[in-house]
This record gives C-alpha cells, structure tokens and sequence, in this order.
C-alpha cells in the first residue's frame, strides 16, 4: 500500500470504476455509510444507470485511495437562483455529485480538492453536451459536518435553498468555468 511519503494528489491516477481492478476491502474514508456504498451498493448503482465512478489510485497499486461519482438529477426551480428561474421550468437540470470521498489516512494533504476539481472538469465537458446549469451536492452531516460544509464553500459551493434539504450546495457551470478557465 503506498505510504504518505510517496502518495500525492499529483501522483493521482483516475479512472472509472471497474470492480475487478479495484480494491475496496481496506477503503475507509471515516464515514461508514460511505465506506458501504463503496463496498456494497456502487457496482449495483453503476450496473442500473444510477451512477458513474472514477477511483483514484497510486501507480500500479490497485488500493482506492478516494472516489467521486456522478449522477443526473433536476432540482425544484423554484429553489435556485432567480436568473434560472427565468427559463419559466419546473426543474433546472444539473449534475449530482453523489459522493467523495478520500481515504481516512490521506485527508488533509489535497486528495478531496484534486477529486471534487476533476468532478468538476469532467461535469463541464458534460455541459456541452447535454444542458446542466449547476453541479449540486449534499454536505454529508455528521461530526465533521463543519469542516465538509467549508471545503465545498471553499470550492464556491453555495446553499441552493431547498427547505426540504438544508445541506444541498450548488456552483453554477458559469462559475465553474470562470473558476478553472474554461470558455462559457
């Protein structure tokens, strides 16, 4: 298994989930219901259309060392901001980070930043194909919900608004690409 020393987000290879390659036996991001969607439920979420995956790992070693996964989804208008609520729709499509996680020995050292950067770069390739005005994400609540809530606010997630999920986050595409530099 690589050791602190010798992993960094620049070593980072990312690729999509394959269950064969990939081992998730000793994966523990700190959050058990995290650790179990890994283990347990993402092949199957994966296999019926749910989710897509990408694992990082380190060289030729097959240990995940983090995760993010993506998914579809359209929120409520009503509860985004009021340019999209302009487009007179009920829902405002947009991409779902479902997950991210890095493993428990590795946070703090950049893993989460480079993860949720890719899941952003991929989501704007995504964008031009299909529309999605926002990448949206629930900040995980628990003992580090604090610290969870800062990164992603961090990262320029904001509140959406939904009064039914006070801990759902948003960046708009348009700042995503204002962010990383990509044309709008």
């Amino acid at each position: 298994m690589p050791t602190e020393a010798t992993v960094a987000p620049a070593n980072l290879s990312l690729s999509t989930f394959d269950k064969s390659t990939h081992d998730r036996s000793n994966f523990s991001c700190g959050f058990e219901p995290i650790d179990n969607f890994l283990k347990s439920s993402l092949s199957d979420q994966i296999k019926a259309g749910m989710v897509t995956a990408w694992i990082a790992t380190a060289g030729d070693d097959p240990a995940v060392l983090g995760f993010y996964t993506l998914g579809a989804m359209a929120v409520r208008s009503q509860f985004c901001p009021a340019k999209w609520q302009r487009a007179r729709v009920p829902d405002i499509p947009v991409i779902y980070i479902r997950a991210v996680a890095v493993r428990e020995d590795l946070q703090g050292k950049g893993f989460g930043t480079a993860l949720v950067i890719d899941a952003m770069k991929r989501c704007v390739k995504l964008s031009e194909q299909m529309g999605a005005a926002a990448i949206v994400l629930d900040v995980l609540d628990d003992a580090a919900f604090d610290k969870r809530w800062a990164f992603y606010a961090e990262l320029g997630f904001e509140p959406l608004g939904d009064p039914d999920n006070k801990h759902r986050v948003y960046i708009s595409m348009a700042d995503v690409r204002a962010t990383l530099g990509t044309k709008d």
